[in-house]
């Protein structure tokens, strides 16, 4: 009869540890972003799946590890190509007359962007997303500015 009694005390003596390991396990995927397009494109408001990068990455740069949900979703950002905003411009003021002193700057359009694979994370995933020129679409889910 010793032998019965014991099992449950064995038993209990392992379930908090089970429960630990299992912890592990269900941690939120988490997420880190590279900007990998090209050294004059910018990308800001960064998503995937529930995690939002409020920063602007310049190329090269990565997001801080970000928690999300796991499943799949495709990666969303907003993008600035510099060099095209300054030619702009630089045409614009070959165009213009203006009187000295005076100057009109336009504010840049950051497009719309999402990547055209489809990412997938779970639980206890740790992942590196890198964003490059042939791996972008236009996201015409959201709102504009469209037409560039």
């Amino acid at each position: 009869m010793r032998g019965v009694t014991e099992r449950p005390a064995r038993l209990a003596a392992w379930v908090p540890l089970l429960f630990a390991v299992a912890g592990c396990d269900l941690a939120y995927p988490e997420v880190v972003v590279v900007n990998k397009t090209t050294e004059s494109m910018q990308l800001r408001h960064i998503s995937f799946n529930g995690c939002l990068w409020d920063t602007v990455l310049a190329y090269g740069e990565s997001t801080a590890v970000g928690e999300c949900l796991p499943g799949e979703d495709r990666v969303h950002f907003e993008r600035l190509n510099a060099e095209a905003y300054c030619q702009d411009q630089a045409e614009q003021d070959g165009d213009s007359q203006r009187t000295e002193g005076e100057q009109e700057t336009a504010e840049p359009f950051w497009f719309a962007y999402q990547t055209t694979s489809v990412k997938e994370v779970d639980y206890g995933d740790f992942r590196v997303f890198e964003i490059t020129l042939n791996d972008m679409e236009q996201d015409f889910s959201v709102p504009g500015p469209y037409g560039h």
